[in-house]
This record gives C-alpha cells, structure tokens and sequence, in this order.
C-alpha cells in the first residue's frame, strides 16, 4: 500500500515514524523532571545545611564565610520551590542552566570550606538527574563541569595527596552513575518512542479501508468536520460526491465475490487518478463512495462527477468484457449546515439519478 495524498493518508511517512533520528527532548516530561530537579535542591540543601555544622565555610574567608555560604544553601531551597511549585514548561536552556548550577554551587561551597569538606560528594545527586534528562553532549558538559569542583582545590593551592584517592573515586562513582542513568533513560525513551510510533501509524490506518486503500467512515466523518468548519471561517465553497456502482448485487452473484473485491479496487484506483490532488475520497461502505471537493460549486461537482462516470465506464469492466458503469449524486454545502447534511443532500440526489427523474 502506497502513499495516498488525495485521502490525506501517507502511509510511507508513518513507516518511517519508526526509523526517524530521535529527539532527545521530544518525550521528556518537563514539568516533571523539573519538579524532580526541585526535589533534589531541597536535599543538596539539608545536607549542605548540615554539613556546614562539621565543614564551616571559614577556610578562605574567615567568618565572612558564612554569609555567601548561607547565601548558597538559601538559594538551593529557593530554586527548589520555584521548580516544584511552578506551572511552567522548561526550556532545553532552562534545563542545561539547572544541571550546571548544581555544581557551581557546590564549588562555592567547596572553595570556602576548604579542600578537606565533604560538599563535591553532592555531585551525585547531581548526575542521577543529568544522566536521565541531557542529551550525550550536554551530559559530558556536566561531567567536565563536575570534574573542575571536585578538583578545584588544586587550582587555589588547597590541596593534598590524600585527597586524591577519595576525588578520584567520587569522581568514579559520578560518572558511572551518570553513564548508567543515560543508558536505562535512553532505553526506555526507545520503547516509549517506538510505541508511539506505532499507535500514531494504527491510528492512522484505523482511518483506511482494507480493501481499497482509500479513506473509510471514520476518516469520512473526520474529514467532513474540518471541511465544513474551513468552509465557514473562509467562507469557501466545498461540495461532496455520493456515488455507487450499478448492478453490483447482481455482479456479486453471477461472478462472485472475489470479483466484487477486485472491481471495487479498480473503481478506488481509477478514483485515485481521475478526481483533484486536492480532493478526498472514501469508500463509505459496501460499493458505495464519496468524493469530497474542497473549493467547489456544484456545476464544478457535476464536472467531476461526469469525469468520474465516464473513466470507470471506459476502464472498469466484469470479466466477461462488460462496462461497469456508477451513478454519482452531488451536493454543495449551504452555510450553517453540517457535514452529515452534505452527505445526506448528495445521497438524496444520487437517489433521484438512480430512479432516473434527474432532469439532465
């Protein structure tokens, strides 16, 4: 099954919903994520509030300390409510600026209390978060970013050999979590987009006749509420098509179902090739179709119902060499009617062609 513009089905474009390059982003719960985010300022918070009692931050500016470091630890509760309580969608800005604020808020707390303070440990809790919501790039970003906290000391002359095994297995442990975080997020961000994909292009085709491969009742019915509704904002003409194919039942009978099937196949191809680009069709159910015409006066419906007349009748035939002919009725939309009138006005004028008192 191809792709079908005149239904407004492209079912090319729904198989490749399930190859399409990911984006990072696209399933991510924002709010979410920001609440969380929020969730974990409060503990980085407690626990630097905490630790102030056995790290006071006097090592490089004395009791002047106290007021950035209070100032610090104020601000993680500060930025934690407002992620919790907010209604607001973040941005992939806004998202990068809470990741890097983390560590450049333990660092300020690792500068004043010195190299020995227990503050780069809170990283952790940085990179669980960072290793769920950023991307690759922007995650190895947060890591260097984390790297420079936990070794800053040695950039102000703070720093002693002991430190190092206990950095370097922070440090370890840091990026092995975000590693891990960043390898199960990616997995079930896979089979949350894959499953998405697949009941976007279910959906879709719920919206296709099996048979045909043209639009069926319920892609009718959809179709018809956005016409009409362009119709009354723009005040644009649109008209419908009802037509059926003669002498069907008896077709059935004398040459089967199967031939049934295969003419009602050729009748949606032969409908496929002959109506506008614009235009939709749909087959309403059993050997009857309809044909919606966006920007169409009722002479310009019966212009194409004629078109359609005459090429099923030249390319449709029964197997003994019989012309398969379709009585079409047409209809235009009147202002402030519905869709259901349309069709239901075509359907009345296909019944007048069909007893044969439809003045010519």
């Amino acid at each position: 099954m191809g792709s079908h513009p005149e239904t407004g089905l492209d079912l090319p474009r729904l198989r490749a919903l399930l190859h399409q390059a990911p984006d990072h982003y696209e399933i991510l719960d924002r709010r979410f994520v920001g609440r969380l985010a929020g969730f974990l300022f409060w503990c980085a918070g407690l626990i630097a509030a905490a630790l102030l009692a056995f790290d006071p931050p006097t090592s490089a500016l004395g009791g002047l300390g106290w007021v950035p470091a209070a100032i610090t630890v104020g601000l993680a509760f500060v930025f934690g409510g407002a992620m919790v309580v907010t209604q607001r969608t973040l941005g992939t800005g806004m998202l990068m600026a809470i990741a890097l604020s983390g560590p450049l808020m333990l660092g300020m707390l690792q500068w004043l209390a010195g190299s020995a303070s227990s503050y780069d440990q809170l990283v952790i809790l940085s990179v669980v978060w960072c290793g769920v919501v950023l991307p690759a790039r922007r995650l190895l970003l947060l890591l260097l970013a984390d790297t420079v906290v936990v070794f800053l000391p040695a950039a102000y002359g703070d720093w002693s050999a002991g430190l190092l095994p206990e950095r370097i297995a922070t440090l370890a442990i840091a990026w092995a979590l975000a590693l891990l975080c960043f390898v199960w997020s990616g997995h079930i961000r896979n089979i949350r987009r894959t499953l998405d994909a697949e009941r976007a292009a279910a959906d879709e085709l719920a919206r296709v006749d099996a048979l045909t491969g043209l639009g069926n009742r319920r892609a009718l019915d959809e179709a018809l509420v956005g016409q009409v509704a362009l119709s009354h904002r723009t005040g644009r003409p649109i008209a419908a098509l009802v037509g059926d194919l003669d002498g069907f039942k008896f077709i059935n009978d004398v040459h089967g179902h199967h031939t049934g099937d295969r003419l009602l196949r050729d009748v949606a191809a032969v409908l496929r090739q002959v109506v506008r680009s614009p235009d939709a069709c749909f087959r309403w159910g059993g050997d009857e179709f309809v044909v919606l015409l966006g920007e169409a006066d009722m002479a310009e419906a019966h212009e194409v119902a004629d078109r359609i007349a005459r090429a099923i009748r030249v390319r449709c035939a029964t197997p003994d060499g019989t012309p398969v002919t379709m009585t079409l009725g047409a209809a235009a939309h009147a202002e402030g009617t519905i869709g259901a009138e349309l069709l239901a006005d075509a359907d009345a004028d296909l019944l007048v062609a069909k007893s044969g008192s439809r003045a010519a």
